[in-house]
């Protein structure tokens, strides 16, 4: 009979051993899936910036030129009429980058979320285990 408790406590050990392995698997795929989503959405956000940037200096020069082009280059509307359109470009910009750093918070919050709520699981998973 004593071998009979000792089988069943192995056996029990055992289920406990592998519930805290998959606990601990999981959370590494978490980790991993965030590092990688995180990479991502910096790159998509550092090229989204670029072009817009490059697409503002872009319609900036040839906002330049035409007027450079018509003569009034001195004229203060002209210059004012540009301004706004850098201030609206340049807002525009910012805008997406705290659109960016918001998911980036979020899927940082999201993972360790998941992360805690994976590991009380598979704790207590371990512990029900042991108690049957």
């Amino acid at each position: 009979m004593g071998d009979l408790m000792t089988a069943q406590n192995t056996s029990k050990g055992t289920s406990a051993t592998q519930d805290l392995y998959n606990m601990v698997e999981d959370n590494k795929n978490l980790r991993d899936n965030y590092e990688l989503k995180q990479y991502d959405l910096v790159h998509k956000q550092y090229a989204n910036h670029q072009a817009k940037q490059n697409i503002l200096e872009e319609n900036l020069a040839k906002r330049r030129a035409r007027v450079a082009a018509m003569g009034m280059s001195g004229d203060g509307s002209a210059l004012a009429e540009q301004n706004r359109e850098a201030y609206e470009g340049y807002k525009d910009i910012a805008e997406d980058d705290y659109d960016y750093y918001q998911q980036y918070k979020t899927n940082r919050t999201n993972t360790k979320y998941k992360i805690r709520s994976n590991t009380v699981n598979g704790i207590f998973n371990a512990t029900q285990s042991l108690l049957k």
